[in-house]
């Protein structure tokens, strides 16, 4: 907060501010002093132009220079000079107007620190705004660092794709060119068609849900090729439900149902029954737990990376239901109406 506070001058920003508090205010004062003196406007002009002045200097040395002393502590020693500058403004106060107006100057030290009262009263709105307007602007720069750093880790979650996956469908597509030519190029377009919707969505948040169904029907033909009927898969949905009104994180789909054939075991004769179920709320992945014998090498990143991205896209939580028999993953999903609202 203080580097953003220890400017030395004004900014821009600032000194468009302290025109537009002037636009206002001036005409005001030069009609007080007229008021009050029963000078002509053109006599009391030169007062208001000392007293812009005056005021403007002033502010502009607490704003950027004992403001933030009191955000810095390795600071607070210097702020005794806060009263020695106030008795040094309340005295000129006296000095500068005394000889405007014509008044006796007195500099007494109760009439000084009176002064210092009065300049305080003549330039404290406008100090006021200008430590207001610099306090709104250090919070948008810091929601603008915050979310860089927020894109700049969705960038580096969305990069994290699971090297195994292309080595593993290869290694299949091989295998089918030598045997079945007509089936590896059947494999091969459905190969493309799920890497197209992986670049298509690379630099998106969310996907509709309709979207991501297709997807992962994709994925699983790939993996019918790689452990035949060991894995079966059933989907359930509301009636009437508009699958492509809600979103999903790309690639939701394919994380879980590559989590449960990593750490569990599949055969034909007793196929491991996953099931994508499917609220107006929530996306759920539900599978038997059935380790494999051998535990496969885990990092838990997978999961964790899907979490955290759902926790930066606006700090929404995946629910991990563990028992004995069972395991499931649940995952929010988004009406399309609330993303474009926020955006």
């Amino acid at each position: 907060m203080t580097s953003f506070l220890l400017k030395h001058r004004l900014t821009r920003s600032d000194a468009r501010l302290v025109l537009a508090y002037w636009a206002v205010v001036a005409p005001v004062l030069l009609l007080q002093y007229v008021s009050d003196t029963g000078w002509s406007g053109w006599r009391a002009l030169p007062v208001v132009v000392v007293t812009v002045m005056f005021d403007t200097v002033t502010v502009a040395i607490i704003v950027s220079q004992f403001l933030p002393l009191f955000l810095e502590r390795k600071h607070w020693s210097r702020l005794g000079q806060v009263p020695v500058f106030l008795l040094v403004s309340g005295g000129l106060y006296l000095i500068v107007y005394g000889s405007l107006l014509g008044h006796r100057i007195d500099l007494s030290g109760m009439r000084i620190v009176l002064g210092a009262v009065a300049h305080a009263k003549s330039y404290g709105l406008l100090a006021v705004l200008l430590t207001a307007k610099r306090y709104f602007d250090l919070q948008q720069k810091l929601l603008q660092v915050r979310q860089a750093q927020t894109e700049s880790e969705l960038r580096n979650l969305k990069a994290q794709l699971d090297p195994h996956f292309l080595f593993n469908n290869l290694n299949v597509l091989r295998a089918l060119i030598q045997h079945d030519p007509a089936e590896a190029n059947e494999f091969l377009n459905r190969f493309a068609a799920l890497y197209r919707f992986l670049i298509r969505y690379k630099d998106e948040d969310f996907v509709p849900l309709a979207e991501e169904l297709r997807f992962v029907e994709e994925y699983i033909y790939l993996l019918r090729h790689r452990f035949g009927t060991a894995y079966d898969f059933r989907q359930t949905f509301p009636e009437g439900i508009d699958l492509d009104r809600l979103l999903i994180v790309p690639g939701t789909l394919q994380l879980l149902v590559e989590n449960v054939i990593k750490h569990n075991a599949g055969n034909d004769d007793e196929p491991l029954l996953i099931t994508i179920s499917v609220t107006e709320t929530t996306l759920a992945v539900t599978h038997p737990r059935r380790p494999k014998l051998t535990p496969v090498d885990s990092t838990g990143t997978g999961l964790a990376n899907l979490r955290e991205r759902y926790r930066l896209l606006g700090n929404r939580e995946i629910t991990v239901t563990a028992t004995a028999a069972t395991f499931a993953v649940a995952v929010p999903l988004v009406a399309a109406a609330q993303v474009y609202h926020a955006a």
